[in-house]
């Protein structure tokens, strides 16, 4: 009697376990009940706080719902500063709310400490090589530029690798990342597009306040109607990334948050009015296409055709129709184009500037970093920087450039192989694609650092985990995944 009843603990332990959305989820029900009661200075101070605890929880009891909440404090965060900026009266520039997302993701690299043998292993081989390069640019820009942007722009770039390196090392739970994933991605389309056709209407006070305030005179007038729809995130370009990865993330999903999201998804990427990211979707969709048997495209190309279908009606209202017709036809007069020609002139001129200094400028010389030069808070000169082409050399010089490049290619190829290897993993040929998807938008600017960063790092380590795993069972004798 006794044994049994010890044979059947960890039987009731694991039913007596909570369940793993269940703390995000009751993270978020909170902020919002703080926002609902107006109270924007406590918010600033929980949500970070709150969001680590969260965050550190989750890493302990679940690496797949840990990478879950991260991705969907990306998607909310900046909407959440806007809300308590609204409810303060005032625009905080360095709002703490901004950096939940990293100190939470900042917690992937206790991995690299707990799996320490996995670093000299060779699937970690290219992460090793772009970590070196950003450690060779880090100490060029502390030493050519300041302390403080050196190292925020190196966290940027690096922590996303960090991630990749935490599913790497995680890869026995491949089945789970697949479940958590799809469904975070499908109910992220869901939210993040569903408020972007209501913000793209409505206008809500708090995002108005914020696009008067933060100088962003780029994304449009703070009216319906009126400007490029920026959602939850902070700006068109991060949430078209987002849209773009999700809406090929939701290739491998089922049910109807999947069709709603993608529908709301693909529109709202269409109101971003980013092409980098529609060529992006189309580069990404076709390579994830090529990749799947012909049974299982032929399903996926019938699900995009009725998705297409379904986002039609919206744009026979001419308030969504005619701004992005009129960047469509942008696509097509390419050459009459004023920032196309822009970045053309930029091209020639900058090739020579950014390939000749050999040691490069190091980290803190381009971005959102060059504000910490700055006693306004101010961009600097390169503070918007329209190539990642051009800023990999620019920044890292030709040694960086050397061990990033080889460190990338090495990543995108061995995904790439992976996902032609699973002909009938939709999910493995859709992370292959979203890959190759934010890599083809290096021409226009960089993806690869913050939280495109991460949807690149996630879109390049589960085929190598998905394959790993299937490996693993067909060992076992058991299904392939």
């Amino acid at each position: 009697m006794d044994l049994a009843l010890a044979l059947d603990a960890p039987a009731r332990r694991k039913q007596r376990q909570l369940h793993p959305a269940l703390l995000p989820g009751l993270f978020f029900a909170f902020v919002l009940l703080l926002i609902l009661l107006r109270l924007g200075r406590v918010v600033e101070l929980f949500y970070p706080a709150g969001a680590v605890l969260v965050g550190l929880l989750c890493y302990r009891r679940s690496p797949t719902q840990y990478v879950s909440f991260l991705c969907w404090l990306y998607f909310l965060s900046p909407e959440v500063r806007r809300i308590a900026d609204f409810s303060n009266g005032a625009y905080n520039p360095i709002s703490p709310i901004q950096m939940a997302p990293s100190l939470v993701a900042v917690m992937s690299g206790l991995t690299v400490l707990t799996h320490y043998r996995v670093v000299a292993t060779k699937r970690a081989f290219p992460s090793l090589l772009l970590v070196l390069a950003l450690i060779y640019a880090l100490v060029v820009g502390c030493i050519r530029n300041t302390i403080p942007s050196a190292v925020f722009s190196c966290g940027e770039a690096i922590i996303p690798i960090f991630v990749g390196f935490h599913i790497l090392a995680t890869w026995k739970h491949y089945p789970i990342y697949a479940r958590v994933l799809v469904t975070t991605f499908s109910w992220g389309m869901f939210v993040v597009g569903a408020y972007g056709v209501i913000q793209y209407v409505l206008m809500p006070p708090w995002d108005a306040m914020w696009l008067l305030r933060s100088g962003m005179d780029s994304v449009g007038q703070p009216s319906p109607f009126s400007f490029r729809v920026f959602s939850t995130l902070n700006a068109p370009g991060p949430l078209a990334n987002v849209l773009m990865s999700g809406l090929l993330f939701i290739l491998a999903g089922r049910g109807k948050v999947v069709w709603v999201g993608a529908v709301s998804g693909l529109s709202v990427l269409l109101l971003t009015e980013v092409r980098a990211a529609w060529g992006g979707l189309i580069v990404g969709g076709l390579y994830a296409l090529a990749c799947i048997d012909g049974r299982t495209r032929s399903r996926v190309i019938l699900a995009i055709l009725i998705v297409a279908a379904l986002s039609v009606p919206i744009f026979a209202i001419d308030e969504f129709a005619n701004r992005v017709l009129d960047r469509m036809q942008t696509v097509s007069s390419i050459k009459d184009d004023h920032s196309f020609q822009a970045r053309l002139q930029f091209y020639e001129s900058f090739l020579s500037v950014a390939t000749s200094d050999i040691a490069g400028q190091g980290m803190g010389s381009i971005g959102i970093g060059t504000k910490l030069d700055s006693a306004t808070s101010q961009l600097g000169k390169f503070g918007v920087f329209d190539s990642g082409l051009m800023e990999i050399p620019y920044v890292m010089g030709w040694p960086g450039t050397l061990l990033y490049v080889t460190g990338l290619l090495w990543m995108i190829g061995r995904s790439m192989k992976h996902g032609m290897a699973m002909k009938s993993n939709r999910l493995l040929a859709a992370a292959a694609g979203t890959s190759i998807g934010l890599v083809s938008m290096l021409v226009f600017c960089n993806p690869l650092n913050a939280s495109g960063g991460i949807l690149f790092q996630i879109g390049v380590a589960l085929p190598v985990i998905g394959h790993r795993h299937a490996r693993m069972l067909a060992a076992q004798g058991g299904p392939s995944a």
